[in-house]
């Protein structure tokens, strides 16, 4: 039987597994699903469609299902899934996602501190850590390993690739590179994530090819398209097929291919950028 403390409100028929801890004077309701190993901490609320893998530790006052902060939201059974191993810290929110058919996802391993904002249908990978009072906007999608510093605002509709980090107190409005460091407001590229990268295990080969292709996007004075270009065509075909170097250009060729809301600037075009960008 789950743990439940008197004051903690549980609403039938929640799913909860038998070793879930609730504290005191937590919600959770109807439509909530608990996985094993799980802790919700006191006077958190889960509400709404939300389902919870198994070890996600959630603290004090973190909110997690509510209603999409969208003045046309009309979506009362949409669903936020979240996997397992995430710590939530003190007053989160993750709302639901706001559009139809759509869900607010979070992967595993992530760490969100405290007063971090998940906004509705964003999709996030896996061990991203949010730093306090960090926000992402609607439809936002963070990939594996990605870190966003404190007090950090990112534009609805913004890409982050994996292993990018964002410096605090920054504002994000592009998308932003896999793997680069950024930093300003706006965010600006100032490099690569190098230590991170080494940190999370890639080899000295494939650390090697995110250099090849930063310096080729970055670097080489090259039109955006040309830049891509050069790194599908030249790039990715030069790395040994099947090899784990050739994995992260391959993910990076096709991220650059799919955006639709422009780049973060290197920090060396700052005076290239457009007025918007700026204001």
């Amino acid at each position: 039987m789950p743990k439940i403390h008197p004051s903690a409100i549980v609403e039938n028929p929640a799913n909860l597994a038998d070793d879930v801890v609730v504290h005191p004077f937590a919600y959770i309701g109807p439509d909530v699903k608990i996985g094993s190993g799980t802790e919700v901490g006191i006077r958190a609320t889960i509400k709404n469609k939300v389902t919870l893998g198994k070890n996600n530790k959630i603290f004090t006052g973190a909110t997690i299902g509510e209603n999409a902060q969208d003045i046309h939201f009309n979506n009362p059974q949409a669903e936020v899934v979240i996997g397992d191993n995430n710590v939530f810290r003190e007053t989160i929110t993750v709302h639901q996602p706001a559009k139809v058919g759509n869900t607010t996802k979070i992967g595993n391993g992530c760490y969100f501190m405290a007063d971090a904002h998940v906004a509705h249908d964003c999709q996030f990978g896996d061990n991203i850590i949010m730093v306090n009072k960090s926000g992402c906007a609607g439809h936002v999608q963070v990939g594996d390993g990605a870190l966003i510093s404190g007090l950090v605002m990112v534009h609805q509709f913004v890409r982050i690739g994996a292993f990018a980090v964002i410096g605090g107190v920054s504002k994000a409005t592009r998308d932003v590179l896999p793997y680069t460091m950024n930093n300003g407001n706006p965010a600006l590229a100032f490099g690569l994530n190098l230590i991170g990268l080494k940190r999370s295990g890639m080899s000295p080969a494939e650390r090697s090819a995110i250099k090849q292709a930063f310096q080729l996007f970055y670097l080489k004075d090259l039109a955006t398209s040309k830049a891509i270009e050069a790194i599908q065509n030249e790039l990715v075909p030069s790395l040994p097929e099947g090899s784990a170097e050739r994995k992260r250009i391959e993910y990076l060729a096709e991220w650059l291919a799919t955006s639709k809301r422009g780049f973060t600037f290197h920090a060396s075009k700052k005076n290239e950028m457009p007025e918007e960008d700026i204001e």
